[in-house]
């Protein structure tokens, strides 16, 4: 299989190099008003695997398929229309990414990773409960669109390769794909008729502080449906669970500093592994550095090398394992 990729963002960049992994052919359209959207760090990662080729050696012909993200009047302004791409061409699927796709009241808009966000239903549970809505981290909505394009590419690819399917266009948008990201959320409101509700910067009471210090780091902490006495014990608050009469009263001002002291005398792995005994989800928090050096993340290869600036670094390889 050969792909043409046109990109401007993260989205078709990301599909691109993701079949790129698979070991198939991509080749990026060199343009230089869309290679100067990316930073120097994300054109290191998003070019892995994949081969340049200029305007005028381009011929579509050579091509199973065209991921885009630059949007129609960037392709008509290099002769390259949807119809154009297609016309002749009974086999090509071409792969349209968008904010808010090509058609509908909405496809006009002009939008960015945080509109999508908002409008894909994302806002509204992200942030503290008595401050405005926070957008995700980097560019999570266009990252996600960018998987849905290269599943949308190799399986229609397939399906005409096998005769099950002629040429197609399918038209993908951030905000259809982030939505189906967000299913506890939305199942809630179309059983319950309930939303989500943002806890508060500083919430009190040991269900509610999810994440503390540990020893070595950050630590998550939920036991679901466990009393709260039973996690003061397991925390080693047990004195302040004795000193309480009333069973549905936690007396978490008093024991706020005593839980802050105990979660920072074990390391995040320590207490990932007894809450696990006690079947609860615990998780220690990775930065950066434990991401890299994580052995788990080691043993699967997750890690590449590619060359930066004359030196070799290591960067995210494929969020699966092939064997073959």
């Amino acid at each position: 299989m050969r792909v043409l990729e046109i990109s401007g963002s993260s989205a078709a960049a990301n599909a691109g190099l993701l079949v790129a992994q698979l070991d198939f052919q991509v080749d990026r359209l060199a343009v230089d008003e869309l290679t100067n959207r990316f930073t120097e760090a994300q054109r290191v990662f998003f070019q892995r695997g994949k081969h340049e080729i200029e305007r005028d050696e381009l011929d579509l012909d050579d091509y199973d398929a065209v991921v885009e993200d630059v949007g129609i009047e960037m392709l008509a302004k290099h002769d390259l229309s949807i119809e154009e791409m297609r016309s002749g061409r009974e086999s090509l699927v071409v792969v349209s990414l968008s904010d808010l796709g090509l058609i509908g009241p909405y496809a006009g808009w002009a939008s960015s990773e945080i509109t999508v966000q908002a409008v894909g239903g994302v806002l509204h549970v992200s942030g503290y409960g008595d401050e405005p809505p926070l957008k995700l981290p980097g560019n999570t909505a266009a990252m996600i669109l960018g998987v849905h394009g290269a599943t949308a590419v190799t399986t229609a690819v397939f399906g005409v390769t096998n005769g099950a399917e002629s040429g197609i266009h399918i038209d993908i948008s951030a905000q259809d794909t982030l939505m189906q990201h967000w299913t506890r959320h939305i199942s809630q409101y179309a059983y319950a008729g309930t939303t989500t509700e943002r806890a508060p910067r500083n919430p009190e009471g040991i269900h509610f502080r999810h994440t503390a210090k540990a020893k070595d780091g950050w630590v998550y902490m939920l036991a679901l449906r466990a009393a709260w006495q039973k996690v003061a014990d397991f925390l080693g608050l047990s004195e302040q669970v004795a000193l309480e009469k009333d069973p549905n009263v936690q007396p978490w001002r008093e024991m706020e500093a005593a839980f802050v002291e105990s979660i920072a005398s074990k390391d995040k792995y320590t207490w990932f592994s007894e809450a696990a005994e006690q079947g609860w989800t615990f998780a220690p928090v990775e930065d950066p550095f434990d991401i890299v050096s994580n052995p788990q993340n080691q043993a699967r290869d997750f890690f590449e090398e590619t060359d930066y600036q004359g030196r070799m670094i290591r960067v995210p390889g494929l969020p699966y394992r092939i064997e073959r």
